[in-house]
């Protein structure tokens, strides 16, 4: 028996009704998970918060839902807390492990605040993290050792500045095993001036290191074996305010891929390589504030892509280019 008419367009509305229905449940909002939601208070209870930026976390019937408590993004169709953003907030007090229990959290940033104490290595189960930043905090920060990077596997941001690295011996091994990794900042933080052998030998270095940030660490010249595995990925360099001494390498002629070199008040001596004009790519180029000699290679007309040359406060020959130098491509 044919369907009649009336029956196919019934059918048809029915269909695009559910399909709609569907639809609005798939872009509805999932309210937070309780148990992250007890993770996330269970942080709030070691934070200082004079200003109250926190007052939107509780646990009152208008604040059941983390997802809209400040700082806190969630999954819109699972519900898991993805992103804690509290930089600059002025927050002081100590870090807490409850933070280990945001299983899917791919972004977390307390930069810029005022925390202190030991950094909670149960950081470490945060296997989905993409970036970290817990730089740049006021509080006597401190960490024992890094080895709880290498449960990381996706990181790509990393900065621990400020905080107390002192006893990380073998932070460049750690460092090795962040397949991911490409930006990492550790200034001032008191990195142990010798690197072991063990640390430069026994693991090969990620090639996905790009941004490479370490002034005013006391690093010495013994950074460069674990410094120059990165050669063909590095983009941008700083480790200006070290204790790097001796002659500058003929290794950093090899880091054809640079576009900023900071090598500034440190104790460099002898004179410029002229490796350096293999560096085509490079754009800023800081060398002041060392002991360099001699005068400046010709090899420098092949950087054609350098915008900004600081030679100054050495006791170089020949051109003198002042304290700044700008040029122009």
């Amino acid at each position: 028996m044919a369907t009649s008419p009336f029956r196919y367009f019934i059918s048809l509305f029915l269909l695009l009704l559910c399909f709609e229905a569907c639809l609005r449940v798939g872009d509805a909002k999932v309210g937070c998970r309780e148990r992250e939601r007890q993770a996330l208070l269970h942080f709030k209870q070691g934070v200082v918060d004079d200003d109250g930026v926190l007052s939107s976390w509780g646990n009152g019937e208008d604040k059941r839902d983390c997802c809209k408590w400040r700082g806190v993004k969630c999954n819109n169709q699972t519900g898991h807390v993805i992103r804690l953003d509290l930089h600059a907030q002025s927050l002081g007090g100590k870090i807490g492990p409850s933070l280990a229990e945001l299983q899917h959290l791919k972004h977390l940033n307390l930069s810029s605040n005022d925390f202190e104490g030991i950094l909670p290595t149960q950081l470490g189960n945060l296997s989905n993290l993409q970036s970290l930043d817990l730089g740049y905090n006021y509080g006597d920060m401190t960490c024992g050792n890094l080895d709880w990077l290498c449960h990381l596997p996706f990181l790509t941001h990393l900065d621990l500045s400020w905080v107390n690295l002192s006893k990380a011996i073998h932070w460049p091994q750690a460092i090795n095993k962040m397949p991911s990794l490409t930006e990492l900042y550790l200034i001032d933080t008191q990195l142990p001036s010798i690197i072991p052998t063990i640390s430069i030998s026994h693991i090969n270095s990620s090639t996905s290191l790009a941004v490479l940030h370490l002034p005013s660490n006391g690093l010495t010249s013994s950074i460069y074996p674990w410094l120059f595995n990165f050669s063909s990925s590095l983009v941008h360099l700083d480790l200006s305010w070290n204790d790097l001494n001796g002659s500058t390498p003929d290794a950093f002629g090899n880091m054809t891929t640079l576009a900023y070199l900071d090598l500034s008040s440190n104790e460099l001596r002898g004179s410029i390589p002229d490796a350096f004009g293999n560096m085509t790519t490079l754009a800023y180029l800081d060398l002041s504030w060392n002991k360099l000699r001699g005068s400046i290679p010709d090899a420098f007309g092949n950087m054609t892509s350098l915008a900004y040359l600081d030679l100054s406060l050495n006791e170089l020959e020949g051109l003198q280019l002042g304290c700044i130098s700008r040029i122009s491509r």
